[in-house]
């Protein structure tokens, strides 16, 4: 029959510890797809919710707007001035 000494205890402790590392492993894993799966339906929830982006229309009457209708405006040098 077996002895039950601390070797074999040592070796039963080890063989049961790498059981359980097997079986949380597969249920992390297990775990870990089903969060990305709600994440992945969330996401699609926000992206329903937000508003379409800007139709093109809207940015080129922007571009129409220039800057070449203003006048330059002289600027003048205080720091330079024979006033100070």
């Amino acid at each position: 029959m077996l002895s039950f000494d601390r070797e074999t205890l040592t070796i039963v402790a080890v063989i049961v510890c790498i059981a359980a590392t097997a079986y949380m492993f597969n249920e992390f894993s297990k775990a870990k797809s089903d969060i990305e799966g709600i994440k992945g339906f969330c996401n699609k929830l926000v992206q329903a919710q937000q508003s379409p982006p800007p139709r093109p229309q809207a940015l080129q009457q922007e571009d129409e707007y220039d800057d070449d209708d203003e006048e330059p405006v002289p600027v003048k040098k205080v720091a330079d001035s024979a006033d100070n």
